[in-house]
Parts: C-alpha cells; structure tokens; sequence
C-alpha cells in the first residue's frame, strides 16, 4: 500500500509540473528567445525511464533497504517536503522570468537574490530532492538509482542547456556570477 501511494504521488506530480507547462506555454506573454534544445522533452523522457525503473524495481525482492517501512516513507516524505519548499522558493524569486523551457525574454535580467545567491539552479536542486525523497519512500536503493541515474543525466543536460543561453545573453556578467556560485549544491557542486 506505501508504494502505491508512492507512486500515485509520484504521478500526481508530475501531471501538475506538465499541466503547469502547458498552461504557461498557452499564456506566455512578452517576447522570447527561444534556447531549450530540446532539454525539457529530454529532461521528461529521463524523468519517464526513472520513474518505470524505479516503481519496477520497488516490487523486487532485492536491494530493499534496512529498517523497511513507515521509516523510509517519512524521510522520503522529508526530502519531498524540503524539496518542493526549495522548487517552489526558487520559482517566487524568478517570478516572470520562470519558464518550464529555456528561453530569455525580451527584458530579461539575471536573478542573483534569494537561492541564486549561492546556486544558480535551486529549482533543479529542489527537485532532485524530491526524486530523491521518492526513491527513499520506495524503501529499496535498485529504486533509488534507477531513479536518479536517467534523472541527473536529463538535469545535467538541461543545465548545460540553460547555462549556454544565459551565457549567450549575459556575457562576462554570467561568467562572474559562475565564479560566485555552485550549480546546485552551496560551496560543494
């Protein structure tokens, strides 16, 4: 019953981020630059594969970790809660400069309060944690890699992605901005 409901929140989630998507793609306003490569349907389908490894793998009798459940549905829980509170943290800061693709607006500036003062990308990092924090709640670490594997490799290329086109737009500015700050984790990455 805990991984089903796992998984139902796991899904549940997920359909909010793509309905999100959608619903800004169809109220975008202001002019844009499109640069996204193709990053977010490559960062869905990496998503897609870890969650079908994942969910496969939490039914296998092997890799099931220690101690088993509620223990590891409520630290799961943990990393989900901390995660979401650090995505949607990052979004309020970008305010109008958030978009699900990677684009640069015709008045854009580069964010560099809140999060951002320390990592340039807090939204990826809050939602590593909540993969992270699903992989946990699923109790079994065959889940968890499988989860993350295919998951840091689509954040990874998205990052690049990203990066490029702020560099694009922003110059010697961003390159100092990067000099200041880690991608994702304060003073280690």
């Amino acid at each position: 019953m805990d991984k089903l409901v796992v998984i139902l929140f796991a899904c549940a989630w997920g359909g909010v981020e793509v309905y999100s998507q959608m619903r800004q793609r169809r109220r975008r306003g202001g002019a844009t630059t499109p640069a996204d490569r193709g990053s977010l349907i490559m960062l869905y389908a990496c998503i897609t594969v870890g969650y079908g490894i994942a969910f496969a793998m939490s039914y296998s009798p092997h890799g099931r970790l220690p101690v088993g459940q509620p223990f590891w549905l409520v630290v799961g829980a943990a990393f989900v809660a901390g995660g979401l509170w650090i995505r949607r943290s990052a979004m309020a800061t970008l305010a109008a400069y958030f978009t699900y693709q990677v684009e640069i607006k015709a008045d854009h500036r580069l964010v560099e309060e809140g999060l951002y003062r320390r990592i340039r990308h807090p939204g990826y990092l809050g939602q590593l944690l909540v993969f992270l924090g699903i992989g946990l709640a699923l109790a079994n670490w065959l889940s968890i890699v499988g989860l993350l594997v295919p998951v840091i490799f689509g954040f990874a290329w998205r990052i690049r992605v990203e990066e490029a086109a702020l560099r694009a737009e922003f110059g010697e500015r961003f390159d100092d901005y990067c000099r200041r700050t880690r991608p994702l984790i304060p003073w280690v990455y």
